[in-house]
């Protein structure tokens, strides 16, 4: 399945990339309902895995429950999660180059930037993902998109990937991720990056989707150096 896709110039190059999963070593979200959530929390992840609920519905049924103050968010966040120690060394890369880069999430603002500057990471590129509203008593989810009906099978999520994805579809596009909410670009990338042993895997392997496997971002950076040499050399 490692198949470098490419095409024959390397103009109008934009990378994007996952958070949760890709970035992050752990899945956020995951690592918060185990913390924060019962019993319930299971079930509607279990939902969320076999296609019985969409992203966007699964993530209003598990905030509205959780008993977390903000406090208690960043503390949780600081603490316990951890960014892939390769990703800065990528990043400088992507800025010394000059490249079109922005994060994608299907998760939230908030805690991407706590460990963005955890990791004493200067990001001046876009990220697109939903935000999170904390209150007395409970906290909710505020959707980057207001979309109730999706054309995927896969359901609506409160950010639409693909939304997004379309309006750069002028543009030769580098996609890297892991998780369900990438299944729905996956076939939209001239070069696609795919976390190891991951369901975004799973997924390309079930629909004959040509991909690129990762561990770490040192690989990432390598791919993706090598895509951009055979672009330069013609």
């Amino acid at each position: 399945m490692d198949k470098l896709k490419l095409e024959n110039k390397i103009d109008n190059l934009v990378i994007f990339s996952d958070f949760d999963g890709t970035i992050s070593i752990q899945d956020v979200n995951d690592e918060i309902f185990k913390e924060f959530g019962d019993e319930q929390s299971k079930v509607i992840e279990k939902k969320l895995q076999k296609n019985l609920i969409s992203d966007r519905k699964a993530m209003e049924k598990q905030y509205e429950r959780l008993d977390m103050s903000k406090e208690d968010f960043e503390s949780f966040i600081y603490k316990n999660i951890e960014i892939d120690p390769y990703f800065k060394g990528f990043y400088k890369m992507i800025k010394e180059k000059n490249i079109d880069f922005s994060i994608i999430s299907g998760g939230f603002i908030e805690y991407i930037v706590i460990l963005l500057n955890k990791a004493n990471i200067s990001f001046d590129h876009p990220i697109y993902a939903n935000t999170i509203e904390f209150n007395k008593k409970n906290t909710r989810p505020n959707f980057l998109h207001n979309i109730s009906e999706c054309g995927e099978i896969f359901g609506p999520c409160g950010n639409c990937k693909n939304k997004i994805l379309k309006e750069i579809y002028n543009k030769k596009l580098i996609y890297i991720g892991d998780g369900l909410t990438d299944r729905c670009v996956a076939d939209m990338a001239d070069l696609l990056l795919v976390k190891s042993k991951s369901i975004l895997e799973e997924y390309c392997i079930k629909n004959n989707i040509i991909y690129n496997s990762f561990e770490t971002f040192k690989d990432v950076k390598n791919t993706i150096s090598e895509y951009l040499r055979q672009k330069e050399s013609g």
